[in-house]
Protein backbone atom coordinates (compact mmCIF):
# COMPACT_ATOMS: atom_id res chain seq x y z
CA UNK A 1 0.00 0.00 0.00
CA UNK A 2 3.04 2.26 -0.29
CA UNK A 3 1.91 3.40 -3.74
CA UNK A 4 -1.00 5.60 -2.71
CA UNK A 5 -1.64 6.83 -6.23
CA UNK A 6 -2.44 3.37 -7.59
CA UNK A 7 -4.25 2.00 -4.54
CA UNK A 8 -6.62 4.86 -3.82
CA UNK A 9 -7.01 6.92 -6.97
CA UNK A 10 -8.14 5.96 -10.43
CA UNK A 11 -6.70 7.48 -13.61
CA UNK A 12 -9.33 10.23 -13.55
CA UNK A 13 -8.37 11.25 -10.01
CA UNK A 14 -4.60 11.14 -10.59
CA UNK A 15 -4.57 14.90 -11.22
CA UNK A 16 -5.35 15.38 -7.51
CA UNK A 17 -1.83 14.22 -6.71
CA UNK A 18 0.01 16.20 -9.35
CA UNK A 19 0.66 19.22 -7.16
CA UNK A 20 -0.11 20.00 -3.56
CA UNK A 21 0.41 23.54 -2.33
CA UNK A 22 3.05 23.10 0.35
CA UNK A 23 1.54 25.84 2.50
CA UNK A 24 -1.51 23.58 2.99
CA UNK A 25 0.51 20.73 4.50
CA UNK A 26 -0.15 20.78 8.24
CA UNK A 27 2.58 18.46 9.54
CA UNK A 28 5.96 19.98 10.35
CA UNK A 29 9.18 18.07 11.02
CA UNK A 30 11.97 19.83 12.93
CA UNK A 31 15.40 19.08 11.45
CA UNK A 32 18.80 20.65 12.05
CA UNK A 33 20.59 22.52 9.27
CA UNK A 34 22.95 19.59 8.57
CA UNK A 35 20.11 17.10 8.09
CA UNK A 36 18.27 19.60 5.86
CA UNK A 37 21.38 20.07 3.72
CA UNK A 38 21.92 16.30 3.48
CA UNK A 39 18.36 15.63 2.35
CA UNK A 40 18.42 18.54 -0.07
CA UNK A 41 21.70 17.37 -1.66
CA UNK A 42 21.28 13.58 -1.57
CA UNK A 43 17.49 13.37 -1.82
CA UNK A 44 17.19 11.03 1.18
CA UNK A 45 18.43 10.45 4.70
CA UNK A 46 17.76 8.62 7.92
CA UNK A 47 16.52 10.31 11.07
CA UNK A 48 16.48 9.18 14.71
CA UNK A 49 14.11 10.63 17.28
CA UNK A 50 12.43 9.71 20.59
CA UNK A 51 9.27 11.30 19.11
CA UNK A 52 6.91 9.19 16.99
CA UNK A 53 5.90 10.58 13.58
CA UNK A 54 3.51 8.91 11.16
CA UNK A 55 4.48 8.12 7.60
CA UNK A 56 3.61 10.89 5.19
CA UNK A 57 4.39 14.35 3.90
CA UNK A 58 5.95 17.00 6.17
CA UNK A 59 7.00 20.61 5.84
CA UNK A 60 10.48 21.22 7.23
CA UNK A 61 11.37 23.62 10.04
CA UNK A 62 14.99 24.42 10.84
CA UNK A 63 15.22 23.45 14.51
CA UNK A 64 17.98 25.98 15.17
CA UNK A 65 16.29 29.05 13.74
CA UNK A 66 12.59 28.14 13.91
CA UNK A 67 12.19 28.94 10.21
CA UNK A 68 9.88 26.83 8.04
CA UNK A 69 11.29 26.37 4.56
CA UNK A 70 8.41 27.02 2.16
CA UNK A 71 9.81 25.26 -0.90
CA UNK A 72 11.07 22.06 0.72
CA UNK A 73 9.17 19.00 1.93
CA UNK A 74 10.11 15.51 3.08
CA UNK A 75 8.23 12.27 3.06
CA UNK A 76 8.64 9.78 5.91
CA UNK A 77 8.63 6.47 4.08
CA UNK A 78 9.63 3.93 6.75
CA UNK A 79 9.45 3.87 10.53
CA UNK A 80 11.23 1.47 12.87
CA UNK A 81 11.55 1.34 16.64
CA UNK A 82 13.95 -0.24 19.11
CA UNK A 83 14.77 -0.17 22.78
CA UNK A 84 18.29 0.37 24.02
CA UNK A 85 18.33 -3.09 25.57
CA UNK A 86 17.02 -4.66 22.36
CA UNK A 87 19.72 -3.06 20.22
CA UNK A 88 22.46 -3.96 22.69
CA UNK A 89 21.36 -7.60 22.74
CA UNK A 90 21.15 -7.63 18.93
CA UNK A 91 24.30 -5.69 18.03
CA UNK A 92 26.44 -5.45 21.16
CA UNK A 93 27.07 -2.55 23.51
CA UNK A 94 30.01 -1.23 21.48
CA UNK A 95 27.75 -0.62 18.45
CA UNK A 96 25.01 1.33 20.24
CA UNK A 97 25.42 5.02 21.08
CA UNK A 98 23.93 5.41 24.56
CA UNK A 99 23.68 9.20 24.04
CA UNK A 100 20.74 8.62 21.68
CA UNK A 101 18.71 7.40 24.65
CA UNK A 102 19.65 10.38 26.84
CA UNK A 103 16.09 11.83 26.69
CA UNK A 104 14.31 8.47 26.51
CA UNK A 105 13.02 6.85 29.72
CA UNK A 106 14.46 3.40 30.50
CA UNK A 107 12.68 0.69 28.53
CA UNK A 108 11.09 3.10 26.05
CA UNK A 109 11.80 3.00 22.33
CA UNK A 110 13.58 5.33 19.98
CA UNK A 111 12.30 5.69 16.43
CA UNK A 112 14.27 5.34 13.21
CA UNK A 113 12.94 7.03 10.09
CA UNK A 114 13.71 6.88 6.39
CA UNK A 115 13.23 10.33 4.85
CA UNK A 116 12.97 11.27 1.19
CA UNK A 117 12.92 14.77 -0.34
CA UNK A 118 9.49 15.23 -1.90
CA UNK A 119 9.75 16.84 -5.31
CA UNK A 120 7.00 15.11 -7.23
CA UNK A 121 3.75 16.19 -5.59
CA UNK A 122 4.46 19.53 -3.93
CA UNK A 123 4.84 23.05 -5.18
CA UNK A 124 5.86 26.17 -3.39
CA UNK A 125 3.13 28.60 -2.47
CA UNK A 126 5.05 31.26 -4.39
CA UNK A 127 5.47 33.45 -1.34
CA UNK A 128 8.64 34.26 0.49
CA UNK A 129 11.19 31.48 0.88
CA UNK A 130 11.12 31.46 4.67
CA UNK A 131 8.44 31.66 7.32
CA UNK A 132 9.57 32.54 10.84
CA UNK A 133 7.53 30.80 13.54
Amino acid sequence: MDDVSSDWFGDKDQCLLEEIDLSRVGHVLDLDQYKIAEIYEKGASSFISPIFYNKGLYRVRNSGSGIIITDFAVCIEKVGAATYEGLVSEMGEDCVDKRLWRDVPAGDVIFFYSLRREDEFVRSSGGEDLIVV
